[in-house]
């Protein structure tokens, strides 16, 4: 499992170490593994796998990250590699480029684009000046690039030269000429890519996207959200210090191991009820695909019984797939289940949608997708939904639900898709906040954030204090294949099968952490089921995953040794 800090946490346990005057101790630490990271890229970048006549260009800011590009800098130099910083601030870290220089390196300044001259620190205007087109070209012909401009102190994205500087290289190496010349260099965040928000993930542009990323202390919750996951590349995180003096993580990353490891497996003395029975309300007779799928999914994943409620033709549909599944007519206060799945596909239904009202007024815990979300939204203004409904949408569906909030007076504007988008852990928090409901935003890296305390803990009024302060957990790894119709309802069946048998056992994810005990664990199985749709949808290989194929994935790689 990763876990993901705030940048106020790295900084507060950094804190008393620079205080005492270990400043230069933590810098070096990480400079050294910075280092270490840099020539395994760069013996990437050599098809000989040599580090001596590889060339490295550091991107250096005028903070503290540039000084550890710099020392890094200093320190491949020993191996025998080129170095060159483009130093793209007003100052610089003296110490770092004196050290880079007495190993032979070679420091030239970023001019601006129109020739104009900024007011420079005498470091910085001691070395030699270039301009934007020649720096590109020095980028271009390296083997390697390490982005040392911004750390975690920055607000907002790449401006001025800088900024310049990336936008043009970016736009060099989408050229048809530049991939027909197959030179591309690798590219390496110091601690993290420049201009990515350290506590939300945000990126705008230009960034220069990473193959890799050695970041310090701990890793950032910009590293394991959208869209900051999708520039860092390979995290490596490197120790130096603080991370005894953490406070608690932002962010919760589960890796496929800790999902293969976590899922409720049945013992010796289970029976089909205490394993878990999910209800489920999908489909109608215009999209009873929607049922097919998600029961299917239900049963790959292990539940114990799964109860199915539809009209006559789905049914049948139903168990011509899954006879094991016991269907009928009935409405949710006739059956007994451990947890519900309601909404995929049933819309247009009214049979169907009596059902998910009801389901979203019921006391079990229930997975409320697709249909169901608009009428969720609309519940919250009688009552907060509670963190045991798991509310799934993607970007748009939480775009509507926020209109609805809207529109019953719970929030006080409406949110675009592409706001949702650009920063995800926020609005998933904020959703989660409003509905009291636990959210799993589906995306690139999906983010599920629960109205409980970082520790699992209801808090007094039922909902968090504030965003920051959400329990919050993110998923990636999944192929980009699973953006296609049907891959939503295969995740809706995995989910209703592991918040059944946690509404059976409400200590089972415990495994994870305190944090997956009491509210918290409804986070925790939303997290399980989306890891584990991430597992299945890699199981084959890199490719298209056809739901139906993807819920058969789903029993493989639970049944592997």
């Amino acid at each position: 499992m990763i876990e993901a800090y705030s940048g106020e946490s790295i900084r507060a346990a950094e804190q008393p170490l620079l205080d005492e005057g270990y400043g230069d101790v933590l810098m070096r630490r990480a400079a050294l593994g910075l280092a270490r990271g840099c020539e395994a890229q760069l013996r990437l970048a050599n098809r000989r796998g040599l580090l001596g006549g590889t060339t490295a260009v550091l991107l250096v800011g005028s903070g503290n990250n540039g000084g550890d590009g710099l020392w890094a800098g200093a320190f491949l130099r020993r191996s025998g590699v080129k170095v060159v910083a483009i130093l793209t601030g007003t100052r610089v870290h003296e110490q770092g480029l004196r050290a880079l220089l007495a190993r032979g390196g070679t420091a030239l300044r970023l001019t601006d684009q129109d020739g104009g001259e900024r007011e420079l620190s005498d470091a910085v205007a001691a070395a030699h000046p270039v301009e934007v087109s020649r720096a590109v070209s020095l980028m271009a012909d390296a083997h390697l690039i390490v982005d040392a401009v911004l750390g975690t102190g920055a607000q907002g994205g790449l401006r001025g030269t800088a900024a310049e500087l990336v936008r043009a290289f970016t736009e060099r190496q989408r050229d048809p000429a530049a991939a027909r010349e197959r030179r591309f260099p690798r590219i390496v965040a110091c601690d993290l890519v420049s201009g990515v928000s350290t506590d939300t993930g945000e990126a705008p542009e230009p960034v220069l996207h990473a193959h890799a990323t050695i970041t310090f202390g701990g890793a950032k919750t910009g590293h394991v959200v959208s869209p900051g996951e999708q520039a860092t590349g390979a995290l490596t995180v490197v120790p130096i210090g603080i991370e005894d003096r953490l406070s608690d993580p932002a962010v919760h990353r589960l890796e496929p191991r800790d999902v293969l490891a976590a899922w409720p497996r049945p013992g010796a003395t289970d029976t089909k009820y205490t394993r878990g029975v999910l209800g489920v309300v999908a489909g109608a007779s215009s999209y009873p695909g929607a049922a097919i799928m998600c029961t299917q999914a239900a049963v790959n994943a292990g539940a114990g019984m799964v109860r199915f409620l539809g009209d006559s033709t789905t049914r049948g549909m139903v168990l011509a797939r899954s006879p094991e599944v016991v269907c009928s007519d009935d409405q949710p206060w006739d059956v007994h289940v451990q947890a519900w799945l309601a909404g995929p596909g049933v819309v247009g239904d009214e049979s169907q949608a009596a059902r998910v009202q009801a389901i979203i007024e019921a006391q079990e815990p229930a997975v409320l997708d697709a249909g169901a979300l608009d009428a969720a939204a609309r519940s919250v203004v009688d009552a907060a939904l509670g963190p045991h409904k798991i509310l799934t949408p993607h970007a748009g569906e939480l775009s509507q639900v926020f209109e609805w909030l809207h529109g019953f007076g719970v929030c006080d504007s409406t949110v675009e898709r592409s706001e949702i988008e650009a920063n995800p852990v926020h609005w998933a928090g904020e959703a989660a906040r409003l509905t009291g409901a636990t959210v799993l935003l589906k995306g690139a890296s999906t983010v599920i954030a629960s109205p409980v305390g970082r520790n699992g803990d209801a808090c007094e009024d039922g909902n968090a204090s504030g965003r920051d302060e959400c329990l919050c957990l993110s998923i990636g790894h999944a192929s980009p294949w699973l953006a296609t119709a049907g891959s939503g309802d295969t995740l809706a069946g995995i989910l209703g099968t592991v918040v059944a048998h946690v509404a059976e056992h409400p200590d089972a994810l415990a495994v994870l952490g305190d944090w997956a005990r009491g509210d918290g664990r409804w986070a925790a199985a939303a997290a399980l089921g989306a890891g584990l749709h991430a597992v299945a949808s890699r199981a084959d290989g890199e490719g298209p995953v056809p739901p139906s194929v993807l819920a058969e994935n789903v029993r493989a790689v639970l049944t592997r040794p």
